[in-house]
């Protein structure tokens, strides 16, 4: 794993910069060509079969669900291409923002700066290591279970045999439920297709959240760099680098709601449209190995959207809270210059900062539950008409 071995300096998602520089969003300019063949097996191996080769009976809404779910992923990581010069800015931004932090900062605010960094490092690569693991079950399942019916046809001569399928669709008129052969071609592409799947996916998901994390952790820097001053009563020396750390937080978070912006929306609409899906294949469906694959995913996307509206929420309430210690400070006992630089912060404090849905609507937890009723709604309409 030493493609995720921690970086230096601390404050940066490096882990997000080196798995984005995969798909050409970040490096150099000549690398930009690597999102090609990530886009092309998406058409070629999941969007054509899935939308002009048809489905066998309930099938169809397996398939369905599949192609939301894949099209989340895979959509999601061309908008952040698209927006890789807003990245590149991002970067600049962060490095130049830990830089002067671990450069200027009293001891107490570098440490913390420290340790939420490693911190952050070590559940980016848990989450990793549990999707490579997740992504192993999906390719191997399907390959066992058809190694099982195939063993119980051999003992049986009246048993039929059923192949079982990694991605559900009729793969361009091959008869992958039926000839051996078909199978084993279908198997040969779609196996690096999924893996692909699931590590366009982690990208996806591990860059909005590291990127996220890391915004509420400088404006947890802002509040701390703010209680050492006003413990230590230095205004007048470390106000003008509070206010400039403040907006340098600002800054980056401001980016970051553009980068992410139109892919929140995209996950937004996506999300009702996989749940409402799922939901109505385990209504109509029994337990089988359709079932758990879907569970899967299910499990997967709804953890995503969670991540998502959570640290939304909680990046508005960091930048809310720098407001509130100013107020707490004593600010009334200071002269008018430093309350000026005082009321400065609290101002720019209580703006709304977070990231949106297309500058829709805030991801937060208040969303979570909107999303939830509407998913349901839906179901409950698809359910009806079949």
């Amino acid at each position: 794993m030493n493609f995720l071995r921690q970086e230096q300096p601390a404050g940066m998602p490096h882990i997000s910069i080196k798995l984005l520089r995969v798909f050409g969003v970040t490096g150099r300019p000549e690398e930009r060509f690597r999102i090609l063949p990530v886009m092309m097996t998406y058409v070629f191996c999941i969007v054509v079969p899935k939308c002009f080769y048809g489905y066998p009976n309930e099938i169809a809404i397996i398939g369905i669900a599949e192609l939301f779910f894949l099209t989340n992923s895979f959509c999601g990581m061309f908008l952040l291409f698209l927006n890789r010069h807003k990245l590149a800015e991002f970067i600049r931004h962060v490095r130049t923002f830990s830089l002067t932090v671990l450069q200027e900062s009293p001891p107490a605010v570098v440490q913390h700066l420290t340790t939420q960094h490693d911190f952050i490092h070590k559940i980016t690569r848990i989450y990793c290591i549990v999707v490579m693991f997740a992504a192993h079950f999906y390719v191997l399942t399907p390959f066992l279970s058809t190694l099982y019916a195939f063993y119980g046809t051999v003992r049986n001569e009246n048993a039929t045999m059923h192949f079982a399928l990694q991605i559900e669709e009729n793969f361009y008129g091959l008869q992958t439920r039926t000839t051996t052969s078909h199978y084993l071609l279908f198997g040969m592409i779609m196996t690096p297709t999924v893996y692909l799947c699931a590590f366009t996916g982690t990208v996806k998901t591990v860059t909005i959240c590291d990127t996220t994390i890391h915004c509420i952790l400088y404006f947890q820097l802002v509040q701390l760099k703010l209680r050492i001053v006003t413990q230590d009563n230095t205004f007048r020396q470390e106000l003008k680098t509070v206010v400039k750390m403040h907006q340098d937080a600002l800054n980056c978070a401001s980016l970051l709601e553009s980068i992410t912006s139109l892919v929140l929306l995209l996950q937004l609409i996506l999300c009702v449209l996989i749940w409402s899906s799922m939901l109505l294949y385990f209504t109509v469906s029994g337990f089988d190995l359709n079932f758990i694959s879907l569970i899967v995913l299910f499990v997967f996307d709804t953890t995503e959207t969670f991540a998502y509206c959570y640290l939304g929420e909680l990046l508005s309430y960091e930048n809310a809270r720098i407001a509130h210690i100013v107020y707490k400070s004593g600010w009334e006992q200071q002269n008018t210059y430093v309350q000026k630089d005082l009321q400065l912060i609290i101002a720019r404090a209580q703006r709304p900062v977070g990231i949106t849905a297309g500058k829709f609507c805030y991801m937060n937890m208040v969303q979570l539950g909107i999303i939830v009723k509407t998913t349901y709604s839906f179901f409950v309409i698809l359910r009806d008409l079949i």
